[in-house]
């Protein structure tokens, strides 16, 4: 069995996350369409 801290926990979250956004904009490159943006506190800030 595994065992975890919260802080290592929280930590893997960001970084998968992190991962994911950046073969998504790899893809875009890929197909030739413009990339996104993937920070999420600057989209947070463009819903208000």
């Amino acid at each position: 069995m595994y065992e975890n801290t919260l802080t290592e926990l929280l930590v893997q979250m960001v970084n998968h996350g992190t991962y994911h956004r950046g073969n998504v904009t790899a893809m875009l490159y890929q197909a030739g369409l413009p990339s996104c943006g993937t920070d999420w506190i600057l989209f947070m800030r463009e819903q208000t």
